[in-house]
């Protein structure tokens, strides 16, 4: 079962590496790039530099951030695979990105990855979305991965929709 809260945060600083995500059938794209990440040494990177950074806004080590802001409509866009940071370190080969500060809309789901993030999307955008009162702020989405107790039930993703009243 998918829990809702609502939080305001302020402005994320991060870094990352991206790819193109181009469409909304496209999430075999995801899950490659998650596994490449992992593969090349990426995920390893980006938990160090989570490690020496200080003020963290978010309960997440390394995450995913689709920059969807120009149009939230258009479900092509660039996707992060990321980390905050205080210091940004020039010379790793990384890019940084400034999340703005919002309100957002946070869909808790416990179960299998990728299913159980696709399940909190889901019904961010088909149930809770249309009746909120609100509408999909003109910032990025993110997927949080936050540090997960053995529940027995899989692990715990949040996804993150940016929000403003209707």
């Amino acid at each position: 079962m998918v829990k809702v809260r609502i939080e305001k945060k302020p402005e994320i600083e991060i870094i990352g590496q991206k790819i193109w995500i181009s469409g909304t059938d496209d999430s075999e794209a995801f899950e490659a790039f998650w596994e490449k990440s992992h593969q090349n040494g990426l995920i390893d990177t980006l938990k160090e530099i989570n490690r020496n950074t200080d003020n963290k806004v978010l309960n997440s080590t390394v995450f995913g951030v689709s920059c969807v802001e120009k149009d939230p409509q258009d479900r092509s866009f660039y996707f992060f695979i990321a980390t905050e940071y205080n210091d940004y370190p020039r010379d790793c080969g990384l890019e940084k990105y400034i999340v703005p500060a919002c309100e957002w809309a946070v869909f808790e789901n416990t179960g299998e990855l990728p299913m159980c993030l696709i399940e909190a999307e889901m019904y961010a955008f088909e149930e809770w979305l249309p009746n909120s009162g609100y509408i999909h702020a003109n910032a990025p989405e993110m997927e949080l991965y936050p540090p997960c107790i053995n529940t027995g039930k899989g692990v715990i993703t949040e996804f993150w929709l940016p929000i403003i009243k209707k």
